[in-house]
């Protein structure tokens, strides 16, 4: 391997190793091999970058993110929380199932474990904790069950993957669905385990009848929000739209619902919500520039071809291969969001899941739950730190719940769904007769 590459690659994990923002830690990786590479002029690289970024599969991740942005703003959080609460808030630990339900729902809608986490997060912590729950309890819940946006469509992170490997994204989009079911049993059986000792206010179960109207009354209010992933996924699977024209309906849908309907977004709010999409996708298309060069040079250089080399050289098992993929993946995910962590990951890891005859699809699951569980595993689980801003905590305050969650939720999912393939497979054979 070049010691050019090498020089490369130390440089973008020292960056991220000492906290630069990971957009600043790619450009410096791309600047680093203009300028000390050998790859002749820079045409050689930034139009590797330019043709990639210009491509009509990455306009839908844009417009997921302002229609999430726009249902955030327009009060679905809240409308999707009062359902949750009619229907599991009357149970000890009930307000728990609530925020994991909710998260699940509104990621589907916005697609970012950070807007998942903002939402809920900023009203369900104050709420749990007048409920008697712990504060650093609720908000580590918040946090660790906001990276089930990684996995529920639509999901940015799909759409990059099928995007990077060449996979369908339909496919890929149906791929993470049971894992992530899987988390959400778990997330509510752990959260009933935690919470049996805390001094929990629960209010009083009304009749049949009337929590029967309640859950009626409420599910109307929030109706127009949870028609909206059925909406997008109905019209992707029904041969209707592609991926990128659902999203474009999606916004559209997403705008007479926040103003007319709900009748909550103005607009200065509307502003804020297309202000915020426009900076998340100007970050987005800089990491895609600056990874794409970077790509470029490391398939020039032979690089995923040397890594597959070099696992098989350590052994040839299947079992221990996929271990120390799985390894590879999670520490990626500990020092990466799971935008950059895909543009990486997959195609320096997929030559090597050809190798061993793993599917594509059966791949995009094990690379999704890989990656969701580094975002919340410490030292860094950049999730984390954003959910103690949001819940108003210091990190070792929710430290011992999320390791709960590491290792008796996320971690068994992630070896379900890597040696169990049907997990990820059964239902895109399904839907698209993969």
């Amino acid at each position: 391997m070049s010691s050019i590459i090498i020089w490369d690659v130390a440089l973008l994990i020292t960056l991220m190793v000492i906290g630069v923002p990971v957009a600043l830690t790619f450009v410096a990786a791309a600047l680093f091999l203009i300028f000390m590479g050998e790859y002749g002029n820079t045409s050689f690289l930034i139009t590797s970058g330019f043709s990639k970024t210009s491509s009509m599969v990455l306009l839908a991740i844009p417009l997921y993110i302002l229609a999430g942005s726009i249902m955030t703003n327009g009060g679905i959080a809240k409308r999707l929380l009062d359902l949750a609460d009619s229907i599991f808030g009357h149970y000890r630990g009930g307000l728990g199932i609530v925020t994991v339900v909710t998260t699940a729902i509104f990621g589907a809608i916005s697609g970012m474990a950070s807007s998942a986490v903002a939402a809920i997060g900023s009203i369900m912590i104050p709420r749990m904790v007048e409920k008697g729950y712990d504060r650093g309890y609720a908000t580590s819940l918040v946090s660790c069950s906001a990276v089930l946006a990684l996995l529920i469509p639509p999901s940015a992170t799909m759409i990059l993957y099928g995007w990077v490997t060449g996979t369908s994204i339909t496919a890929a989009f149906l791929a993470p669905v049971i894992p992530a079911l899987l988390l959400i049993c778990l997330f509510c059986f752990w959260n009933f385990i935690l919470t049996r000792k805390m001094p929990l206010v629960i209010e009083e179960k009304p009749d049949f009848k009337t929590a029967r109207q309640n859950i009626f009354l409420k599910t109307r209010r929030a109706g127009f929000g949870l028609a909206m992933p059925l909406i997008i996924l109905g019209f992707i699977y029904g041969g209707v739209t592609t991926p990128t024209e659902a999203a474009a309906v999606a916004v559209m849908y997403a705008l007479p619902v926040a103003f007319w309907i709900y009748k909550e977004m103005t607009w200065n709010s509307f502003y804020e919500a297309v202000w915020k999409a426009a900076q998340v996708t100007a970050v987005l298309m800089l990491v895609i520039f600056c990874a794409s060069m970077l790509a470029r040079v490391l398939t020039f250089e032979d690089v995923p071809q040397q890594i597959l080399e070099s696992l098989l050289a350590i052994t040839d098992n299947k079992i221990l291969l996929l271990l120390l993929v799985n390894l590879f993946l999670l520490l990626i995910g500990m020092f990466m969001e799971d935008v950059s962590g895909i543009l990486l990951a997959a195609p320096l890891l997929l030559p090597v899941m050809n190798e061993i005859g793993v599917h594509p699809v059966h791949f995009a699951a094990i690379i999704g739950t890989n990656l969701g569980m580094g975002l919340i595993t410490p030292p860094t689980a950049p999730i984390l730190y954003f959910g103690t801003l949001i819940g108003g905590v210091k990190l070792p305050q929710i430290i011992k719940p999320t390791l709960v969650f590491v290792f008796l939720t996320y971690l068994p999912v992630v070896l379900l769904t890597t040696f169990i393939p049907e997990l990820a497979l059964w239902l895109p054979r399904l839907v698209t007769g993969l």
